[in-house]
């Protein structure tokens, strides 16, 4: 209409797209358009380029109101309006445009520029002086006309989950508008066909439900409130209480009032589903189905299938006063309640069937048992009552049309509609000969019906030729019938083209019986001659009416809906309680709530508010939000206490209502019964719209906290006993469905017990690994005297020599990992374990710091404690092997324990023994031990790179968390700055919880490893420096490794072997090229010998299937689940047995061994600090002094079964167990039996008759002469402060070896430390910052769970090597 041709440039004045003209107008409306948006929908934003189209379409409606002749008058510019614009936005926009110059120039609420309009058009377009009034009329019709494009594009932005228009999506909302492409002659997109969609989940499937029941609902509103309501205005129709409309309508009211029900189950189920779970809608139909509720279908389809009803329909149009009552509500509003109305009213009908077909689908797709058996429960209720409705539609006169609905719905998903129907219309098109213009495809979506017609030629004397229609949703085609052979192309098609109508181009004319043409209706298009079109009978009319009339009027019935139901909006607006005395209806403002920018769901993220507002918010009325409410339960204990949360959810669910209004005795009755009557539905909108809604999302906040967070309730009974009894209280039928499920929750939280971790038979753990058997002599030697021992100083370097290095690495990765999966999210929120109530509030996270603390400790005593070379070469050697492992087990936490204790001050000098160790380790141990080194360097960097690019189960390193906590915590206030005072910073805690949530993404999946209950019980009471404080530990370290190679010795000295009767020959390792980390096994099938045992080969050990745990919504955000083995954690559980393990370290008496803190990086080298410093810095971690070690000689030799003389080899025809790297299959040994290395390539050399052959370092003799070995020494500067490290972009992990957890290129072992004196060797003395605790003088040491001395502030200053950056 508006597009610009030959005759129409004529007409024009002036050309608004040539260059000159084009930048005189160009941006001047998009600006008020933006406004315009706005005032429409408050949400969204637009592009530029949506504005800039915009802003051509309103232009080229300017040129077609102002072209030949010119307007005048605000008349002339009314009936061009009239003329050019279709029904019924030209009275719309009359309508607005009047309302305008009511208003006058100066109470102008238009947002368009007229005042810059109007000379514009003086000047340049018309040539011509016109009246203000007209240009005011003008602006007000384009602005009626770009708020109407821009809220139609906006409704559709919505829908598809968007929050900014674009250019695209304005085109692609008016294609689907006839009333705006009749304007515009708008071009449809071009439609490629869809590709096969892959099958649906169940899922995909609820909510494609939910999206179904949504538009079923606009069809009821379209039938109650466009047609129903609009009847019911008529005065001959509310005669004896509407018993007419009654009889047309039947109950659709409760049709209506059953469906919001329904949907709003459906939106309550799926909002309380945890992500990575599927909603369990089933019980949504079986509590309707037991209540009857769907029986209001049955009396539906009985009164409205009835012929009675469709002839009192006609016998109502048929009067003279609702004729001319429908005449005038709208163009074609007669036709359609006459012919689409019917078909309305049939839809509830075929409806409810929907419900059937989609049971059906979702049966088979759900895997929770409890969810199908309410589908079947559903199924088998309303057997009944769908036999029924079967037998009402087969004895009805619309039998074969439903019928044929009805199959078209349960042959295909309506997800694949779109699809089948662009293949239709393909098929059509192609069965026409001479086809003429664009693809049926690119203009239509689907096709309505076809039929044969008889067409009447008016021109030649009314004959009659049959015609085959085919009515798309924008097209009408006749056909002729093809008897010939096409000469153009030599194919036979069906049909033969002979024209085709524009939907939107032409009028639906009904045309009563004649005798020379019944059933007969007009087809007039607006510049080509009329057509009539004849039925066979009369219902065959009807079917073409109906399709016909709907298609041409649908626009303007939608434009109707959504004008009354905005009028009945604005009439009943959504009254909130009083602000005084409901603190949650607060209007915001600046002062109590700032919003910092909208995500891409549009969901509003908040910077900082007053508590009230938050509660506000995590409750709110209009949209719920997932990952507020659980940002907020991880992080509100640093800025609210339990108590005060729960009290202030309770007053959010007691919601006050609305007071009815004051009517006076003298007031009229009709005045009071208005009065009432709109209380009344002001009251029903604030409960559905306000009252439900948060009553119901504080009951689903309350369900997270007690399934996620139930430690709150454990250390508070009477916070546990506040919440049942408000349970108690609340009433309501929906609300009580929702209180069941937090009291069973609460349940089962407070009967369940701890419990371990079991596997099924086809996911084992491999068996314990040993390399030399220890008695019960040896274990009391190493065991301490609380654990059981015999001695006041334990050997602790005998169990590194004689367990076996691979089991050593298991039983350190299983304690680990329990202690790092028991560490709760509220042990890490406002840095509690710096805090005087530090064991109270970080009980798991201390356990964690004092164990890492002690391993570290453990493994450079043991080093410096060997005075013989050759010991401690072996040993150093087993500590590197235990590396290795960790770093095929992903425990990254137990990597850098071993590099710190390596990297120490201590060990670090050890030069000899390091270059020995250095020539005999095999290149992928040297490897290893290289990249490991490099983890903590560039603030953790290639640790994260790892860290993400491997599969769980891993131990990560809490230090690096920590850290990261500290710095926000230090560097952000915990209330807004330069902001109204009292707001919480909210941000803060958003970046807090990002970091606690990827802390829980890796405690869901356990390690597929065995607990052997000795090494466990010596790593659980391991108390290397029992009774030391920090200061006598790291002098005791340095100087007795200044004792085993004093300073510029240039060999090692010859000492006594303090374990003779050991071989110091390792067991061997044997790096894997492959290494498979123990993640789920898919399929593991146990091979067993005769006698049952299990023979497979051990590469790895399998672990069991990640239990189900819902994830955050964002990217990278970890789920909120909680470990299995951990009685308060938020993790799902996975196979839980019967026995119950406690996951933290057992407490023992007499243990006062001091806090720690854990969180530093370790730094690229070791710090080396003068003496005057030992106190204040603390590298890596602060131990409770015990009493004064004992350094004892080495103890005679005890009997040992391997010092009597090697066993016998066991025979050749066994084959060896397997080490971790090994592939050959496993057999039973002799109990006593030693275990053999792996081959190697060249003949090894004859092995003595000991326990293992030689694999690594030869069997005896002294490993270093004279002349051998040279150590160069440097003088020591003093260390400068380490330099502030930029941060990096983590690399993209590598595509090969997913499983390992390191794949770095190796680096030089060799590093320098400056070593001063033993007081700032015994500062370094341990690794620099894995862990760091405070402690003071004196205290037993022992391990247990009995508070430690809380440190002070300036220790805890220097333990954080950012520290002094951050505060100087």
């Amino acid at each position: 209409m508006f597009t610009t041709s030959p005759s129409s440039v004529d007409t024009q004045v002036y050309n608004f797209e040539s260059e000159e003209n084009a930048l005189k107008w160009k941006g001047l409306f998009q600006g008020p358009l933006r406004r315009v948006l706005e005032q429409a929908h408050p949400t969204l934003s637009a592009k530029d380029d949506a504005l800039e189209y915009v802003e051509s379409l309103i232009l080229r409606l300017l040129a077609t109101l102002c072209s030949r002749p010119i307007p005048h008058t605000v008349q002339d510019v009314e009936n061009r309006v009239h003329r050019n614009f279709p029904n019924p936005i030209d009275r719309w926009a009359i309508g607005d445009a009047q309302a305008a110059i009511e208003k006058g120039r100066k109470k102008s609420s238009l947002f368009l520029p007229v005042e810059r309009v109007h000379p514009l058009l003086c000047r340049d377009v018309l040539q011509s002086k016109i009246d203000y009034q007209v240009t005011l009329y003008i602006v007000a019709v384009l602005e009626y006309i770009s708020a109407d494009i821009l809220r139609l594009a906006g409704t559709y932005v919505k829908n598809i989950k968007k929050i900014e228009v674009t250019q695209q999506d304005i085109r692609v909302a008016m294609c689907a508008d006839n009333v705006l492409m009749d304007m515009f002659q708008q071009e449809g997109p071009p439609v490629e066909e869809a590709p096969p969609l892959p099958s649906l989940t169940y899922d995909e499937l609820v909510k494609d439900l939910i999206n179904e029941e949504k538009a079923y609902i606009r069809e009821l509103h379209m039938i109650t409130k466009v047609f129903r309501d609009k009847l019911q205005q008529i005065p001959s129709l509310q005669s004896n209480g509407g018993a007419v409309l009654d009889t047309i309508f039947s109950n659709i009211v409760e049709i209506y009032d059953f469906s919001v029900n329904l949907l709003g189950s459906l939106e309550d189920t799926l909002e309380v589903t945890q992500e990575n779970e599927s909603p369990a809608i089933g019980s949504c139909f079986e509590e309707l189905a037991e209540g009857a509720e769907f029986d209001v279908y049955g009396k539906y389809a009985q009164e409205v299938l009835r012929p009675e009803c469709r002839e009192q329909l006609v016998t109502v149009v048929a009067r003279a006063d609702v004729s001319h009552a429908l005449t005038t509500a709208g163009h074609g509003f007669k036709e359609a309640v006459k012919y689409y109305l019917p078909k309305l009213l049939l839809f509830p009908v075929t409806h409810i069937f929907t419900y059937f077909k989609y049971i059906e689908l979702l049966l088979g797709l759900s895997e929770n048992e409890e969810d199908q058996e309410s589908m079947k429960q559903f199924k088998g209720l309303l057997w009944p009552l769908k036999s029924q409705l079967e037998r009402y539609i087969c004895n009805s006169q619309y039998a074969s049309q439903l019928k044929r609905k009805l199959g078209d719905a349960s042959l295909r998903h309506r997800r694949f509609s779109r699809q089948a129907a662009l293949q239709k219309m393909n098929e059509v098109q192609r069965s026409i000969d001479g086809w003429e213009g664009k693809d049926i495809g690119q203009s239509c979506n689907e096709l309505v019906l076809e039929g044969d017609l008889l067409k009447i030629q008016v021109a030649r004397g009314k004959r009659e030729s049959e015609r085959h229609v085919f009515l798309f949703d924008a097209l009408v085609v006749l056909c002729k019938s093809n008897n010939k052979r096409s000469s153009g192309t030599g194919q036979n098609g069906e049909y033969k083209f002979k024209e085709k109508y524009l939907m939107r181009m032409v009028e639906i004319l009904d045309r009563e019986d004649a005798e020379d043409a019944k059933h007969a209706f007009e087809i007039k298009p607006r510049d080509q001659p009329s057509v009539v079109l004849l039925a066979k009978t009369p219902e065959e009319k009807n079917t073409w009416m109906a399709a016909l009339v709907m298609l041409n009027t649908r626009s303007m019935l939608d434009r109707t809906l959504d004008s009354i139901l905005l009028d009945e909006e604005k009439k009943h607006p959504l009254r909130l309680p009083d602000p005084s005395v409901y603190q949650f209806a607060i209007q915001d403002s600046p002062e109590n709530i700032i919003i910092e920018e909208r995500e891409n769901s549009g969901t509003p993220l908040i910077k900082g508010a007053i508590l009230p507002k938050l509660v506000e918010r995590l409750t709110y009325h209009m949209y719920a939000d997932p990952m507020f409410v659980r940002t907020f339960l991880t992080t509100y204990r640093s800025f609210c206490t339990p108590k005060d949360l729960l009290h202030l959810l309770i007053q959010r669910f007691d919601i006050p209502e609305p007071e009815p209004p004051v009517i006076g005795d003298e007031e009229p009755q009709e005045l009071k019964n208005q009065r009432l009557s709109t209380y009344r539905e002001d009251l029903k909108r604030f409960r559905k719209e306000y009252s439900q809604p948060v009553q119901f999302r504080v009951l689903n906040v309350l369900r997270h906290w007690v399934d996620y967070h139930f430690y709150d309730f454990e250390r508070d009974r009477h916070l546990l006993d506040r919440l049942t009894c408000f349970l108690e209280k609340v009433k309501g039928k929906s609300m009580r469905k929702w209180v069941e499920s937090i009291t069973k929750i609460v349940q089962r939280r407070c009967n369940e017990e701890q419990r371990e971790i079991t596997f099924s038979l086809n996911r084992s753990p491999p068996s314990p690994k040993w390399h030399m058997h220890l008695t019960d002599k040896d274990w009391e030697l190493i065991m301490p005297i609380s654990a059981g021992g015999v001695s006041e100083t334990p050997d602790l370097v005998l169990p590194l020599l004689m367990l076996h290095p691979i089991e050593i690495a298991r039983q350190l990765t299983l304690l680990e990992f329990e202690l790092y999966r028991a560490v709760k999210p509220s042990e890490l929120v406002g840095t509690p374990w710096i805090k005087e109530d530090k064991e109270k509030r970080s009980p798991y996270l201390l356990k964690m710091i004092h164990h890492t603390n002690n391993v570290t400790n453990w493994f450079m005593k043991c080093i410096v404690d060997c005075e013989n070379a050759e010991e401690r070469v072996a040993v150093m050697i087993r500590i590197i092997e235990i590396m290795v492992m960790f770093h095929d087990l992903n425990n990254f936490n137990g990597l850098l324990e071993v590099s710190s204790a390596l990297d120490s001050a201590a060990v670090h000098r050890l030069e000899l023994t390091k270059n020995e160790v250095r020539k005999r380790l095999q290149p992928g141990h040297l490897k290893i031990y290289d990249e490991a080194s490099e983890l903590s360097k560039n603030h953790c960097r290639k640790y994260q790179e790892k860290l993400r690019s491997i599969n769980p189960p891993c131990v990560p390193f809490f230090g690096m968390y920590l850290t990261n906590i500290l710095h926000i915590e230090e560097g952000n206030a915990d209330f807004l700055q330069n902001a109204a005072e009292g707001l919480i910073n909210f941000s803060k805690r958003r970046k807090v919880a990002e970091i606690t949530g990827e802390i829980q993404q890796y405690q869901n999946q356990p390690y597929c490893l065995e607990t052997e209950p000795k090494i466990r019980n010596f790593l659980e009471t391991l108390q290397p420096f029992e009774g030391l404080s920090e200061h006598e530990i790291c002098n005791y370290l340095y100087n007795k490794s200044k004792e085993i190679e004093p300073k510029n010795c240039k060999k090692a000295l010859l000492k006594e072997r303090r374990w003779p009767h050991l071989s110091l020959k390792s067991p061997g390792i044997k790096p894997r090229s492959n290494r498979i980390v123990p993640n789920p096994i898919n399929v593991f099938t146990p091979k067993l010998n005769e006698e049952g045992e299990d023979t497979t080969p051990m590469l790895t050990p399998p672990t069991p299937s990640t239990p189900r745990t819902p994830p955050l919504t964002g990217p990278r955000t970890p789920p909120h689940t909680a470990p299995a083995a951990s009685n308060h954690s938020i993790f799902a559980n996975v196979e839980i047995g019967q026995n119950a393990v406690a996951v933290g370290l057992p407490s023992r008496e007499g243990n006062s061994m001091s806090s720690t803190v854990m969180g530093t990086v370790p730094p690229a080298v070791p710090v080396v600090a003068a003496a005057s410093s030992v106190q204040s810095m603390n590298p890596v971690m602060m131990l409770a002094p015990p009493a004064p070690l004992l350094i004892m000689s080495a103890p005679p030799p005890v009997p040992h079964p391997h010092a009597q003389g090697p066993p016998p080899l066991p025979p050749r025809g066994r084959k060896r167990e397997p080490s971790v790297g090994d592939t050959s299959p496993k057999v039973k040994q002799a109990p006593d039996a030693p275990e053999l290395p792996p081959r190697d390539v060249s003949p090894p050399p004859i092995p003595p008759r000991n326990a293992t052959l030689p694999r690594m370092h030869s069997s005896g003799g002294v490993l270093f002469h004279q002349g051998s070995l040279h150590l160069h020494h440097r003088p020591s500067p003093p260390m400068p402060p380490p330099p502030a490290r930029p941060q990096h972009q983590l690399d993209p992990p590598p595509p090969h070896r997913r499983n390992s957890s390191l794949d770095m290129s190796p680096a030089p072992l060799t590093r320098r430390h400056t070593t001063n004196g033993p007081h700032s060797a015994a500062v370094c003395a341990q690794a620099p910052g894995l862990i760091m605790t405070n402690s003071t003088e004196g205290g037993s040491g022992e391990f247990s769970d009995s508070p430690p001395t809380p440190p002070p502030r300036q220790a805890f200053r220097h333990t954080f090597p950012f520290y002094d950056q951050h505060h100087s």
